[in-house]
């Protein structure tokens, strides 16, 4: 799922140095442009890019820049992480993109004003209170979430971990894990109004959740292709949504999915989850059991092939035309270890400086 490259530290600068717009790195220790990531957005200008090295950072102050579009990319969700205490708005803005870091919040990704299309990719989402969601898009005009793991435990009624866009503009999610880590069947997933525009989710997986969607009968219709849903609490169903939504090729224990080609599974389809301590991020593994889930193998809509082999696709995260990239690990290249030779210098000695580093696939 990633790809581990060796060359000289000076190859990542070239690299780094031939894009048009100004590059921003933000280093807690000292080592960037910036230290802060409020300080890095605020000095920024349409066009940029932030990267957030590895380490921790934290936001303590609200973070409403009007009308920038820019990029924020990590070094994966196991080398950034960045604990929010205040919202972070999208003010105007249009084709902002996050991705490669692990955010533990106890507020949301919101919008402020009209905002154009937005995505997340290769993010781990945790919120750490029972009644935020994790982004909140009513006024955005596009949502799209890539290969991106949503965890917590909502006790509110009314939200999710996704709140969905209005105006009738579309949100999509593809290779993403949704999951309840609580006990509270008033955990939601994904919740919409009557004005939320289509919901389209392919090989995502729903874990934990008494019914994960709570979607408007008014608002727009879901696309649900080749997901899995799993670990029901009581009452369980896939939830609320239009009744002149598609289903196709899902898979679930406990009930049968909505739709045609519905797979109702005997049990766990996965190599490891623990129904009683729900998801655990680093011990659950959602890749598939050749045998447990071997009818979800192989068995995904035609059309979405396996970019490994050609293959049919699988059902579920790790299954589809480009699967769950495991750590997050940004289409950035990125140096996670720097050895120097010798490793004992003074003042003028030249060293050979040798980096470690990691790019995930493109899309």
């Amino acid at each position: 799922m990633k790809t581990l490259a060796t060359g000289l530290l000076a190859l990542m600068f070239v690299l780094a140095g031939s894009a048009s717009a100004t590059i921003r790195y933000v280093s807690s220790t000292g080592a960037g442009t910036h230290t802060t990531i409020e300080a890095a957005l605020a000095a920024a200008v349409s066009g940029d890019t932030i990267l957030v090295g590895p380490g921790s950072h934290t936001i303590s102050n609200q973070i409403n820049q009007a009308n920038k579009r820019y990029v924020v990319i990590g070094a994966g969700w196991d080398q950034t992480l960045i604990t929010m205490l205040q919202d972070w708005y999208l003010n105007g803005a249009n084709r902002v993109s996050y991705e490669g870091f692990y955010l533990n919040t106890n507020s949301s990704f919101n919008t402020f004003n009209v905002v154009d299309s937005t995505t997340f990719r290769r993010c781990r989402m945790n919120s750490t209170v029972g009644s935020t969601s994790l982004i909140q898009w009513p006024n955005g005009r596009s949502l799209t979430l890539e290969d991106c793991i949503l965890t917590g435990v909502l006790t509110t009624s009314g939200t999710g971990q996704v709140v969905v866009t209005n105006g009738n503009y579309p949100s999509t999610f593809r290779n993403c894990v949704f999951a309840n880590t609580g006990t509270s069947t008033a955990m939601k997933a994904l919740y919409g109004t009557s004005t939320s525009g289509t919901v389209e989710l392919y090989n995502c997986v729903f874990l934990g959740f008494s019914a994960p969607l709570t979607l408007s009968t008014a608002g727009g219709p879901v696309i649900g292709v080749n997901n899995i849903f799993h670990d029901f609490l009581a009452s369980p169903s896939v939830g609320t949504y239009n009744a002149s939504s598609v289903w196709d090729y899902n898979a679930a224990t406990t009930i049968t999915p909505p739709g045609t080609n519905a797979l109702l599974l005997a049990g766990d389809p996965f190599v490891l989850y623990d129904e009683a301590l729900n998801y655990q991020h680093g011990t659950s593994d959602l890749h598939l059991d050749p045998t447990n889930g071997a009818s979800c193998i192989n068995s995904g809509h035609p059309s979405l092939l396996d970019f490994t082999d050609g293959s049919q696709s699988d059902r579920g995260v790790y299954g589809g035309p480009k699967p769950l990239v495991d750590n997050g690990v940004p289409n950035y290249p990125w140096a996670v270890n720097i050895v120097l030779n010798p490793n004992l210098v003074g003042v003028g000695t030249p060293v050979n400086a040798t980096a470690t580093g990691r790019v995930g696939p493109q899309y």
